[in-house]
């Protein structure tokens, strides 16, 4: 929302120095030359910025996505440590559920 009321007066005053500044000019850059209004440049200027910003936002995202994606590896390789040290610890304190399994099996011999 911020961004928003950030974002809007800013384009406002753009869009209204665009109108105003229709008149054309010769523009120079290096050896080239063009007539074009102030308001174009100034809008093509924005433009360009707007989609560097938006480059420079999306690799930031992807520098984040991967710690992210690292960060939940991890989370999951904890979680089962910690199932794995449960276990082992509801085998130490707990031997009467293993007993069935440990006890050798009974003798049959026929009683005299």
């Amino acid at each position: 929302m911020l961004r928003l009321l950030v974002t809007l007066p800013f384009l406002l005053g753009l869009i209204v120095f665009s109108a105003c500044n229709q008149d054309p000019i010769q523009l120079w850059f290096l050896d080239w030359g063009w007539k074009s209004s102030v308001g174009v440049l100034t809008l093509i200027v924005a433009a360009a910025f707007f989609i560097l910003g938006a480059i420079a936002v999306w690799f930031a995202e992807l520098r984040q996505r991967g710690r992210a994606r690292r960060a939940e590896q991890q989370v999951r390789a904890l979680e089962e440590q910690v199932a794995e040290l449960r276990r082992q610890q509801a085998e130490t304190y707990n031997p009467s559920v293993m007993a069935p399994a440990t006890l050798p099996a009974p003798h049959e011999t026929p009683l005299p």
